[in-house]
């Protein structure tokens, strides 16, 4: 027995003795982990590049350089301009011809209108609020397309003619995008969207109705074939609502909306919806912005400010854009209601925690309202990973094309 005893002893100790040698004796000594090299912090930063009397509806990029859309006023016409690039300080502009598509001066103080921009891909369109000024005046157009030969812009809007008797309109669209070889609109506003397979000759409504609506202009998105819509409609109702597209694209497979599970929005006006790739969408809303995980089945807050109470900081989030590289980089813009400031915030995580810049902004030390109030009209990314944003310093003037490097969160 106390030989038997003495054996396990003896293996017990050998045991420890292998396991203190696998950890590290004086023959295998245990290694320090290297020593954390701090990374520097890089500070975000804003750099005018341009600058124009009016305001700026948006810039977009093409293979063949970038445009700027720029409002009319009471001393110019509307107009579009185009640099080479990459853009820099020293870039030239040069003027586009518009044609039919320029909006007159304004007389008699009458509010500007800026062109919006789009680059997709059946080409480079341009889109505006269009108004009857009369048998005298200058016949306007809501939509244009850039000419084959890039020589100007040419009038696509017959396709949005509506008539009452004799009495004829033209319904303006306030969006623009592409899937596939389809087109989509939200002409005329309220919960209208039309679908065009044929560049717009023609144009068959999904939601809403072929008229000029009384409600505020919608917004709304495809993703994975199904069709989201936003606004405020009636008055002070928010809504977002998800339809199954048909096969063809320009037609519903069901009046019947689909499920989409949103938070209670109050009155909070939907801005704009936009898929960042096949799963994540965001929706800026009055005060807030929504993000879904799912393809845009359901949606949550990612940034919320209160209704009433709150600090004053107010964003109304109109842009978004997701890195090329980055995809879980995230820039939003816009403007603060609350403040009549410009807004802009980032996120390095694809939405969860924000940085605001928007101090870095041109109009942000400027004390303005919400009737004034300097904003974000769009930012894009160029092709050496450069977020390119425009700013007018008041609404509807001073644009300001803009170059943001974001730094290190928080920065």
């Amino acid at each position: 027995m106390m030989q038997a005893r003495a054996g396990r002893a003896a293996v017990a100790a050998f045991a420890i003795a292998a396991l203190v040698a696998g950890c590290g004796g004086s023959d295998d000594p245990v290694t320090p982990p290297a020593a954390t090299v701090p990374q520097p912090v890089v500070a975000t930063k804003a750099d005018v590049v341009a600058r124009t009397a009016g305001g700026i509806g948006g810039v977009a990029l093409t293979g063949t350089g970038a445009w700027l859309s720029v409002s009319n006023s009471s001393v110019a016409d509307s107009g579009v301009f185009k640099t080479t690039l990459p853009l820099q300080a020293t870039s030239t502009w040069s003027g586009v011809l518009m044609g039919d598509c320029g909006l007159a001066r304004e007389e008699g103080g009458m509010p500007s209108r800026t062109p919006g921009l789009r680059a997709l891909d059946s080409g480079l369109w341009l889109f505006q609020t269009w108004a009857d000024k009369g048998p005298d005046a200058r016949p306007e157009h809501a939509l244009c397309s850039l000419a084959a030969d890039g020589s100007g812009f040419v009038p696509r809007d017959a396709g949005l003619k509506v008539c009452h008797g004799e009495f004829c309109s033209t319904l303006s669209p306030g969006e623009l995008k592409q899937v596939g070889n389809v087109l989509y609109t939200s002409a005329g506003g309220g919960k209208n969207v039309f679908a065009s397979n044929d560049k717009g000759a023609t144009w068959h409504v999904l939601t809403g109705e072929f008229d000029e609506m009384f409600c505020y202009q919608g917004t709304f998105e495809v993703v994975d074939g199904r069709l989201i819509i936003g606004g405020e409609c009636p008055l002070d109702m928010a809504y977002m609502e998800s339809y199954q597209l048909g096969a063809d694209g320009i037609s519903l497979a069901s009046p019947a909306p689909t499920a989409l599970t949103v938070p209670n929005l109050g009155n909070r006006n939907v801005q704009f919806i936009k898929a960042l790739g096949a799963k994540r969408v965001f929706a800026g809303v009055e005060g807030g912005l929504l993000r879904s995980e799912d393809g845009g089945r359901s949606f949550k807050f990612v940034i919320e400010n209160p209704i009433e109470g709150g600090t004053g900081n107010y964003p109304y989030i109109r842009h978004v854009l997701a890195l090329a590289k980055q995809p879980d980089t995230i820039v939003v813009a816009g403007f603060d209601k609350g403040t009549g400031k410009p807004y802009m915030a980032w996120s390095a995580d694809g939405g969860t925690k924000w940085t605001d810049i928007s101090s870095l902004l041109p109009g942000y030390a400027r004390d303005l309202d919400a009737t004034s109030a300097a904003m974000v009209t769009s930012i894009v990314e160029d092709a050496q990973g450069r977020i390119v944003a425009t700013v007018n310093e008041q609404e509807g003037a001073q644009g300001r094309v803009v170059l943001v490097t974001l730094g290190t969160p928080g920065q």
